[in-house]
C-alpha cells in the first residue's frame, strides 16, 4: 500500500529550524496506524535564501497529499502565496495552516484565502493528529475535531475551543525519538510552556497562562543528548522566563553542568531581570548560559500600566549589574510606539538602558499581533496598524506617526553610535 505523503513546512530566520514540527510530527506519530499509512516530512526553508518558487518547485516534485504550514507573522506572506500557487497545480491537495499569527483569527484567515482548508487554532499535536486519522478515514467528520476552522460545503465552519494538553510527557521528543537532530548555534530546547505574565503586546501569557512543565527525566536525558555532540558549541532554550522558579534554576543548571563534556554554553536565554541575585548568576553561570534577553520594553510607568508588563526599576537594575559584573552578555529590549509613551518618553527608556551599559540593547517596533490584548482592545488606545502582517503599529493616542518614524531613526542612530546590533 502506497503511503500518503504529508510535509510540515516553516520558513525560518536564516540558519533557524522548526521545532514545533518535530512535535507535530512526533505526536502524529505515536499513533501507529498513522505512522504505517502516512509518510511524514519536515522541510524547513529559509526566509532569506529561499523564495516561493523554489519552495514550489520542491512541493510540485514531491507532490504531497497533505502540507502543513507553521505560520508567524514574519513568514505568512510567503506561506500564502505558495498556497495558493500549490492550490492551482494540485486541487486536491489539502492545505492546513496553524501557528499564532493565523490561529486567533482564523475565520479571517479563511476568507481571504480560499486555497487554505484547515486552520488549526492554538496547541497543535493532538488537533494535528486527528486531522491525519481523518483524512486517512481512521476517525470522524472534520466536525468532530476540536480546535479547527474548515470549509464544508462552501461554508467556513469551526469547532470549540480545545483545552491545552495538561500532560506535556505525552508529545514524545522530537530530539529522542531522532526526528529533530541537534545543530549548532541553532538548536532550541524547550523544558515548559506558558507564561505567568499577560503583558498586553505578548502572544505567550494571555493564550498560555498556565504553566505547563516537561518532564524533568525527559528533559534531562534530552541535555544529555545534545550535549554529548561535539560539535555543539552553543544551543538555546526558548522557555518564556528561565528563570522562573529558583528551585527549578538549581536542578536544570545541575543537569546541563553534569552533560557538559565539551563546553556547550547556552545562548540566548530570556530572563526576568528582576528575579536576578547572586544565587541564580551563580546558576547561570553553572549552567553555562553565555548572553540574556531580558526587558523592560518601557521605562514609563503608565505605559507598563498600559500593557501590563513587570517592571521593578531598582531589581531591574541590580538584576542587569549581577549578570554584567558574572560575565554574561546581557540583551535589554525596548520596543517602539507602545500605547502611554510618546518620542519623549522613549527616549528616556532609551538612556535607561544606555546608562546600564548592556551588551545589546535591541530596538524593535511594536507589532500588534493576533491574540494579543492590544489587538483585542485596540480602540482602547485609539491604536492603529497595518492589519497585514507583520502588523506594525501606526499610531497610538499618544504616540503620533511622525514621533514613531523619528523614535526608529533615533533608535538606528544609537545601535549604530554604540556599535549595536540589530538582532
Amino acid at each position: 500500500m502506497n503511503k500518503i505523503k504529508v510535509a510540515l513546512i516553516s520558513f525560518n530566520w536564516s540558519n533557524h529550524f522548526s521545532l514545533t514540527n518535530g512535535y507535530l510530527k512526533a505526536y502524529a506519530e505515536k499513533d501507529k496506524s498513522i505512522s504505517s499509512r502516512a509518510l511524514i516530512q519536515i522541510v524547513d526553508f529559509d526566509e532569506e535564501n529561499h523564495d516561493v518558487r523554489q519552495a514550489l518547485c520542491y512541493l510540485y516534485k514531491e507532490r504531497p497529499d497533505i502540507v502543513g504550514f507553521s505560520c508567524y507573522c514574519w513568514n505568512i506572506v510567503k506561506i500564502l502565496d505558495l498556497s495558493r500557487s500549490l492550490k492551482q497545480l494540485f486541487p486536491e491537495t489539502k492545505i492546513i495552516l496553524g501557528g499564532p499569527e493565523v490561529g486567533p483569527v482564523a475565520e479571517k484567515y479563511m476568507m481571504e484565502n480560499p486555497a487554505v482548508d484547515v486552520i488549526v487554532r492554538g496547541e497543535g499535536e493532538v488537533t494535528f493528529q486527528q486531522l491525519l486519522r481523518s483524512y486517512l478515514g481512521m476517525g470522524g467528520s472534520l466536525s468532530s475535531i476540536k480546535g479547527i476552522t474548515y470549509r464544508e460545503n462552501g461554508r467556513i465552519l469551526s469547532t470549540e475551543e480545545r483545552p491545552l494538553l495538561d500532560d506535556l510527557g505525552d508529545i514524545p521528543s522530537p530530539y529522542l525519538t531522532g526526528i529533530l537532530t541537534s545543530r549548532d548555534e541553532v538548536t532550541y530546547l524547550e523544558t515548559f510552556r506558558g507564561c505567568p505574565y499577560q503583558c498586553a503586546f505578548c502572544f505567550e501569557g494571555k493564550n498560555f497562562p498556565k504553566l505547563r512543565f516537561f518532564p524533568e527525566e525527559r528533559v534531562k536525558e534530552e541535555i544529555e543528548l545534545i550535549m554529548s555532540n561535539p560539535d555543539i558549541h552553543s544551543f538555546h532554550i526558548v522557555d518564556s522566563v528561565f528563570n522562573l522558579k529558583k528551585d527549578r534554576l538549581r536542578r536544570l543548571a545541575r543537569m546541563f553542568s553534569n552533560a557538559n563534556k565539551f563546553g556547550a554554553g547556552l545562548r540566548t536565554v530570556e530572563v526576568m531581570a528582576e528575579l536576578i541575585d547572586e544565587e541564580a548568576i551563580e546558576l547561570l553561570k553553572e549552567a553555562n548560559v553565555l548572553s540574556v534577553e531580558t526587558g523592560p520594553q518601557t521605562v514609563n510607568t503608565k505605559t507598563l500600566k498600559n500593557v501590563n508588563r513587570y517592571y521593578r526599576k531598582e531589581k531591574f537594575n541590580r538584576g542587569i549589574k549581577l549578570l554584567i559584573d558574572g560575565g554574561i552578555e546581557v540583551l535589554t529590549d525596548l520596543i517602539i510606539g507602545l500605547p502611554g509613551d510618546n518620542f519623549l518618553k522613549f527616549w528616556r527608556s532609551v538612556k535607561a538602558m544606555m546608562q546600564l551599559k548592556p551588551t545589546t540593547i535591541i530596538f524593535s517596533i511594536l507589532h500588534v499581533l493576533p491574540g494579543t490584548e492590544l489587538y483585542t482592545n485596540a480602540d482602547k488606545f485609539g491604536l492603529e496598524f497595518d492589519d497585514k502582517a507583520p502588523h506594525l503599529v501606526l499610531k497610538n493616542d499618544t504616540f503620533a506617526y511622525d514621533e514613531i518614524d523619528k523614535a526608529v531613526v533615533m533608535a538606528a542612530s544609537v545601535q549604530k553610535e554604540y556599535n549595536l546590533k540589530l538582532p
